[in-house]
């Protein structure tokens, strides 16, 4: 029998704690024990009485511990201490599982349990007023083939970033003394995780348990500590400065950066740096100084990430212009397979370091006097990355950056970011059966990478890939079709 601990911290969820212990109590019995260790977290409300109540009502094995307010890394830890069951997983108080989350988790361990690293569960969403849990994660490609065990050195698009659905051997935590990161608000599961893989004599092999289902809730009062992150200045700058930066530094100490933990940190990347476009997603909360001390430690970290990594990353639709601002970032040039990207209305965009240098060419090669708008992505403040946009409906070639870089006209009903989405496929060789990414996404719509798993499981994605493919080529035609029309 598996022995399982559950580390739940609490702080301010009366509201929602129940969801999970009526999740808990219906948990289906199966070849495992099961122990409920709350820390409440210095909550000021009745949390810490509803854990104890529905502990005294179960009859289940468990405690409440007591500690003043001092973040969930220190809960954690505290429970971490308390917990006696060989594996280890840390639910957030506000979500719930499936009822057979237990034991279809148990099941997966006791048959692939000297193979994997840790085991990782299906996250499903909930985003309040809604009353149905969602599979829209961003990640869901990696339960689609059912339950299998995948290498992430292999696969490094196959990664961890949390340990609410996650599940840990206890005495290795332990023998290696390891421990949540205390003052970090930001990424603190995803660098414990990180410092698990990066220290481990074995393999770094995750096993997928995509029948165990577990509910994230988007709180309709957006205050949790997710919804309050970018209220804070220490978010933007400690994930990286404190918390990736020395990870990926040691690990490049020892030879090269693993190409999964280069995966993380571009995930991390795919929400922060798209959104500074935006209105509601840019880091207003930053002042000058902060902008410039957040850039350069994103800078520092993408030094550390390969080009190759950069651009065949692809567990997110990270848009080009993310990826070409973090390669000038870390030093190097834009590569010389970034064309120039042109419409039908002749108007080109380059991007360039050097907005002053670029030059086009016609049809026999003489220079195209052109007049041209240069805009500078604001990004934290960078300078090092340029939109240089004209019309140059005679253009043949565009030099910048001292390279002769191509026109690449964009695909009837591609948009922009779908244009240059397929340009990077088409060089990384990852745009068969795939569909190129607008702007705004984040799911990466493409065959199931990885080892077999279920034949069905991977039908059924083909199916719905094929459904999204015709929808929208049948939107383009139906746009093609009015503007032919309309002529």
């Amino acid at each position: 029998m598996i022995s399982i601990s559950a580390v739940v911290p609490l702080f301010r969820v009366e509201r929602y704690l129940p969801d999970l212990l009526a999740s808990l109590s219906a948990q289906h019995p199966g070849d495992y024990s099961l122990e409920v260790v709350f820390v409440d977290d210095g909550s000021p409300d009745r949390s810490a009485q509803l854990a104890q109540d529905w502990l005294d009502r179960m009859g289940g094995r468990g405690r409440v511990i007591r500690q003043p307010n001092s973040g969930v890394s220190a809960a954690r830890n505290a429970g971490l201490d308390a917990a006696t069951g060989e594996w280890l997983t840390f639910p957030d108080s506000d979500d719930f599982l499936s009822s057979d989350y237990f034991r279809n988790v148990a099941r997966f361990i006791r048959r692939n349990d000297s193979e994997i690293a840790l085991a990782s569960t299906k996250l499903l969403r909930l985003h309040e007023p809604d009353t149905v849990a969602r599979d829209v994660h961003a990640l869901q490609f990696r339960f689609m083939a059912g339950n299998r065990c995948v290498s992430m050195q292999e696969y490094p698009d196959f990664f961890q970033l949390n340990v609410a659905s996650a599940f840990f051997r206890r005495a290795e935590l332990v023998e290696r003394g390891l421990r949540f990161r205390e003052g970090l608000h930001a990424s603190e599961d995803a660098l414990f995780v990180a410092e698990l893989l990066l220290g481990r004599r074995g393999g770094q092999v995750l096993g997928l348990v995509a029948d165990a289902h577990y509910t994230y809730r988007r709180r309709a009062a957006r205050d949790s500590a997710v919804d309050q992150f970018r209220r804070r200045a220490d978010t933007y700058i400690d994930r990286f400065s404190e918390g990736y930066l020395p990870l990926m530094t040691a690990a490049s100490d020892q030879g090269e950066v693993p190409e999964w933990l280069q995966s993380m940190f571009l995930y991390e990347c795919q929400w922060i740096l798209p959104a500074q476009l935006t209105e509601e997603g840019y880091a207003g909360v930053l002042d000058e100084h902060d902008r410039a001390r957040t850039l350069q430690a994103i800078s520092a970290c993408a030094s550390l990430v390969t080009e190759k990594r950069l651009f065949e990353y692809d567990a997110t639709a990270l848009p080009l212009e993310s990826r070409l601002l973090l390669q000038r970032l870390a030093g190097r040039g834009i590569p010389s397979w970034v064309p120039a990207f042109g419409d039908r209305r002749g108007t080109l965009l380059v991007y360039t370091g050097d907005p002053e240098g670029v030059v086009v060419r016609g049809r026999r090669d003489e220079k195209v006097q052109v007049t041209a708008t240069v805009e500078t992505p604001d990004y934290f403040g960078q300078k090092v990355l340029h939109r240089w946009t004209s019309v140059a409906q005679t253009a043949r070639s565009v030099v910048a950056d001292g390279i002769r870089r191509p026109i690449r006209d964009r695909r009837p009903g591609d948009t922009a970011a779908q244009q240059q989405d397929r340009q990077r496929r088409q060089i990384y060789r990852q745009l068969r059966r795939a569909i190129p990414a607008r702007a705004t996404e984040v799911r990466v719509w493409k065959p199931i990478p990885g080892p077999i798993g279920s034949a069905w499981g991977r039908l059924a994605w083909d199916w719905q890939l094929a459904q999204l493919k015709w929808r929208r080529t049948r939107r383009k035609w139906k746009r093609w079709m009015r503007r032919l029309l309309s002529r």
